[in-house]
């Protein structure tokens, strides 16, 4: 089992994860920070149309995968724009 964190990347500001999450493959981080990512456009409207990123970092600190938070097609609409 390996320990990954998911930072919160916004513009030039960084949130460091500082407990990170347990997984067996690297490959399940992706679809973890997809989801975040996903999240994080339907509830935080502050971060629709800025730089904002989830990014994956393996236990050395290497980004190893990067979310972006943002529709992927106009029909994707934040809760309070339904």
């Amino acid at each position: 089992m390996h320990r990954f964190f998911f930072d919160l990347l916004v513009d030039n500001v960084v949130k460091l994860d500082p407990g990170g999450m347990v997984f067996e493959q690297a490959r399940a981080t992706t679809v973890v920070a997809d989801e975040m990512a996903r999240h994080l456009f339907v509830w935080r409207d502050d971060l629709r149309g800025r730089d904002a990123w989830i990014r994956v970092r393996d236990n050395i600190g290497r980004e190893i995968y990067r979310a972006a938070v943002w529709a992927e097609n106009e029909e994707k609409v934040g809760w309070d724009q339904a």
